[in-house]
């Protein structure tokens, strides 16, 4: 068995050696200590996937049960997996947009590494809160300090958005703790059952407005464009891949293991406005020429139906949400390190200023064509798992499944003309030559591609990891 804690021990080794390094005066690059670390945690991650993971607990205040406490629930593992994998797969494309990779930047990068692993093994409510809102203030240092332009004020968007849910999500976490006296995900599980219906139906709304702002979905979405727009692009794929999947994973804990009862209050009004955020999402991407900004919608509308899913109160939407979650956590920055290599070489994202790469970068154009297959759910590729089971899921709300499949019938529309814009078009980026990928980045974007045709061709992989039943 492998202890969790061995997880993010690595992180902690690591960001302790970048700044005593220097103190040592040692030639040992702030890359190289960061990379390190990184791929040792994901080697111990398969290693506990093989001889199983035991629990770890630290505790830090007995009279507020406040313990650093690491045990996997039913829904932990396909989470789990995509923080490990996916910012070790983003690392190729930071040198597209942050040409000052010093040791600011890989401490911070260990910083959002290690905290987003520790809130999806967190089994105390509160540590989970405190790594939660540790990856969210690294992310707004992000945006802002390697972003455009405009980033100082997305990056105060982002934040005033995302502390507004976190304050929701301790709202609710609080009243567990008041109603059980303990913050403990499985004690506030057995003991919250008998708290009456307007209590438990309090507390699930307060997390499913933090998940809508969080994901994010239509109304609550206005923080979403300016920060995906204006990070670095490889940012802006931690940002769709993993961030987003935050409030998910918390409204996920109440729906399936805290609050099941309450659920059914919400399912219809929720799933509606899931419904239309999806709709919304869809067509304005169709009337973005911007890849970035394409893209950036495009996930809206798939965290969009991952709610729907989650919403449907059973088990094969539920499943089907975190499934979807998962895949598009990986299909989406797939997308956008494409996007930022394709700036860095033609110098825009803007489609209408590019054109047939298809000819001139026939690698990226295979790598392109996965990315926007995978999106639409071609059979073969991991979403058409999570669209079908969120659709088999929500199935006896069919006006609103129409919505959703007029919605992705919008989106098959806008990716078959990014297609056409950018692979088949006339060629009408810069004279000088364009560098097909290579290197780091074809193993990037040959393993992204991979994982998503795993997961397509055998989804039982990530289904058995999910136990619904399992606190």
């Amino acid at each position: 068995m492998i202890d969790l804690i061995y997880l993010i021990l690595p992180e902690i080794v690591g960001i302790a050696l970048l700044y005593l390094k220097n103190a040592f005066h040692s030639n040992l690059s702030s890359k190289t200590v960061s990379y390190g670390a990184m791929a040792v945690t994901l080697v111990i991650l398969f290693l506990g996937i093989i001889f199983g993971f035991d629990g770890f607990n630290l505790m830090i205040s007995k009279a507020i049960d406040f313990s650093v406490s690491f045990n996997l629930n039913g829904i932990s593992l396909p989470f789990l997996f995509l923080a490990v994998l996916l910012p070790i797969l983003v690392l190729p494309s930071y040198k597209y947009d942050i040409a000052d990779r010093d040791l600011t930047f890989n401490a911070l990068l260990l910083v959002i590494y290690v905290s987003l692993i520790a809130v999806f093994m967190s089994s105390n409510l509160l540590s989970l809160f405190m790594f939660m809102e540790i990856s969210l203030l690294s992310a707004f240092f992000a945006i802002f300090l390697w972003g455009g332009d405009g980033s100082f004020n997305s990056a105060m968007k982002f934040l005033i958005f995302t502390q507004i849910s976190s304050m929701l999500i301790l709202t609710s976490f609080l009243m567990a703790f008041l109603y059980t006296g303990s913050f403990s995900l499985s004690s506030i599980a057995s003991l919250l059952h008998g708290a009456n219906s307007m209590y438990l139906s309090i507390m699930l709304l307060l997390i499913i407005i933090a998940a809508i702002i969080k994901f994010p979905v239509f109304p609550l979405h206005v923080w979403m464009p300016g920060a995906y727009y204006d990070s670095a692009t490889s940012i802006t794929a931690m940002l769709s891949g993993l961030f987003s999947k935050l409030g998910g994973y918390v409204l996920l804990l109440f729906i399936v293991f805290l609050t099941p009862n309450a659920v059914g209050y919400f399912s219809m009004p929720v799933m509606v406005l899931a419904a239309i955020s999806a709709f919304y999402a869809a067509f304005v991407a169709l009337s973005k020429k911007d890849l970035k900004l394409m893209f950036s919608y495009s996930s809206m509308l798939y965290m969009s139906l991952a709610l729907m899913g989650m919403m449907s109160n059973n088990p094969i939407g539920i499943e089907g949400s975190i499934f979807l979650m998962v895949s598009y956590g990986f299909i989406s920055p797939l997308a956008f390190v494409l996007t930022g290599y394709l700036k860095s070489q033609a110098g825009t994202t803007d489609m209408t200023k590019v054109g047939g790469l298809m000819k001139k970068l026939p690698v990226f154009a295979l790598f392109f064509f996965i990315a926007i297959f995978a999106s639409i759910g071609v059979p073969g590729f991991s979403n058409f798992i999570g669209e079908f089971l969120v659709f088999l899921g929500a199935f006896k709300f069919y006006p609103l499944l129409i919505i959703s499949i007029v919605s992705m019938l919008i989106a098959t529309g806008y990716y078959l003309s990014s297609i056409k814009m950018v692979l088949f078009e006339k060629f009408l980026g810069p004279v000088r030559k364009l560098r097909d990928l290579n290197g780091s980045e074809l193993i990037q974007a040959g393993v992204f591609s991979l994982v998503i045709i795993i997961l397509g061709i055998l989804p039982y992989i990530l289904l058995n990891s999910i136990n619904l039943g399992a606190v």
